[in-house]
């Protein structure tokens, strides 16, 4: 027994006893100190820039109000002598990647994808249910899709890549 307190030899006796066990050199839980005003402060200070941090690591959609009006509008014109339905996924604009989609008469989507490298930039086809590649009608949009994500790659990478 390297304690040299008399109650502490007890204790550690008692627990033999009673056949627990004991530790020598035994911690005293540490008890909590009661919080005063200068301390809460700087918890939430910590606490506060931690929330700051993480919202500065979140992408913000840099899209303006006009963006995605006059992109399906540009669209709607590239399909002027076709007779198409087309509903529109919402334009995400980002420092290092434009996002924008949609699906054409309920059968095929598109996603168009432009990144700062062009090996990641691309279009991507989804064909659903209904599709038939056989009608030349579908070969078509997907050759007009095709066609104009290059005006919509050229345009957002001078405008928004390359600032």
């Amino acid at each position: 027994m390297n304690d040299k307190s008399t109650p502490n030899q007890m204790r550690i006796l008692l627990r033999r006893m009673r056949g627990e066990k004991f530790v020598v050199n035994e911690d005293k839980p540490k008890q909590k100190k009661d919080l005063n005003f200068r301390d809460m402060l700087k918890i939430t200070r910590k606490l506060n820039e931690q929330v700051d941090v993480e919202d500065k690591k979140k992408a913000e959609n840099k899209k303006n109000v006009y963006d995605q009006g006059i992109e399906e509008e540009k669209f709607r014109n590239f399909f002027d002598s076709m007779n198409v339905n087309i509903k529109f996924q919402e334009l995400e604009v980002y420092d290092n990647l434009i996002f924008w989609g949609g699906t054409i008469d309920g059968i095929i989507q598109f996603v168009y994808k432009v990144t700062p490298d062009e090996a990641t930039s691309g279009v991507e086809f989804n064909y659903l249910e209904d599709f038939s590649p056989d009608n030349p009608q579908n070969e078509e949009i997907v050759a007009r899709v095709e066609s104009y994500y290059d005006t919509f790659y050229k345009y957002w990478r001078d405008n928004v890549l390359e600032q």
